[in-house]
């Protein structure tokens, strides 16, 4: 099977275990917690966890409850995110907080933090000894901890006037993104058995994939199609974000385009032709070209540390994966 077929199965496999954890009471915040898993979604994140453990012989259905508990944690950080960054849509739909008000949406987001370190400890039911299921939630209470680190940034970022440096940028993506995909390797290969050296390498590889992921991401939000990523294209740029993207666009342009764009950048009140002027400008200044270099040449550092072990089912999983990454249109 391709790359695309192994994730819709490893995504159903993974959703019948979501499902049978949001099937309880009250039913108005259960369903506000499984809204976004119900709108459907890669779960890439099972998907580098279940294939990082099968690299070092682990069993995919022993695994399975780590890998659903990494997508419990992905879905609470969306949700909370859309509320900081008063995002009306996600995935061509209304955003939680949208569908269901804000404090349930809240609500939503905290049983999805508690589902998955519920969901986590079902290992203890598993052939898992109790110092790879201790290394499982300490995976995942680092990751939680980064992402809140991440966001803290972000938003600190957001209410200033300045664009960050490259090495800011990048240190903050490798904690807002690359936290939950080295969280992946590193509870992937932990419970396949992997030694100490093996994990390190595939830590790497899914902080690696990280910033690979988060820059083309970028790029999409600004110079994606709406029909294709399920997203407004120019909400990245009337909600201001400020992407490495972005920074080298400023850096690119007239001076007079640059005053035009600041201008239009984080203003909400910003027309529509203002925002299509805005992405004409992103294009004819090639930076999303050069940011999507960048994120190739991160993501062949990612595939050569695949390639550094033996060749398996699930490591070339991982490298097709990693390639369709810099690549990717949604």
């Amino acid at each position: 099977m391709s790359v695309y077929d192994e994730l819709k199965f490893c995504s159903a496999k993974v959703d019948e275990f979501l499902s049978e954890y949001l099937n309880r009471e009250p039913k108005i915040l259960y369903d506000a917690s499984s809204y976004l898993i119900r709108q459907g979604g890669k779960r890439q994140r099972p998907f580098i966890l279940i294939n990082s453990g099968l690299m070092f012989n682990g069993s995919f259905d022993e695994i399975l409850p780590a890998a659903s508990a990494i997508e419990f944690l992905h879905n609470f950080t969306l949700i909370h995110d859309d509320i900081m960054d008063n995002d009306e849509e996600r995935r061509g739909a209304p955003t939680t907080h949208i569908k269901y008000g804000l404090p349930m949406a809240i609500l939503a987001g905290d049983l999805l933090f508690a589902k998955s370190f519920e969901s986590a400890i079902q290992l203890i039911k598993k052939n898992y000894s109790q110092d790879q299921v201790v290394k499982v939630i300490a995976a995942l209470t680092d990751a939680s901890v980064e992402v809140c680190e991440g966001q803290a940034l972000d938003l600190q970022l957001a209410i200033s006037k300045e664009f960050p440096l490259r090495d800011e940028y990048y240190r903050l993506i490798e904690l807002k993104t690359s936290s939950l995909f080295k969280a992946c390797t590193v509870i992937g290969s932990t419970l396949g058995g992997a030694d100490a050296q093996s994990i390190q390498l595939m830590r790497e590889f899914g902080r690696l994939y990280g910033l690979c992921f988060q820059l083309v991401d970028d790029v999409l939000g600004v110079s994606g199609d709406r029909s294709v990523i399920g997203k407004p294209v120019g909400n990245d740029i009337r909600e201001g974000k400020k992407t490495l993207v972005m920074r080298y666009v400023l850096d690119r342009v007239s001076d007079n385009e640059r005053r035009k764009l600041l201008s239009i950048l984080g203003n909400a009140s910003a027309s529509a032709e203002d925002i299509r002027y805005a992405l004409s400008i992103v294009e004819s200044s090639k930076a999303p070209e050069i940011i999507r270099s960048e994120a190739r040449q991160i993501s062949e550092k990612a595939v050569s540390i695949l390639e550094s072990f033996p060749r398996s089912r699930a490591r070339d999983m991982l490298i097709s994966l990693t390639l369709e990454a810099s690549s990717r249109s949604k």
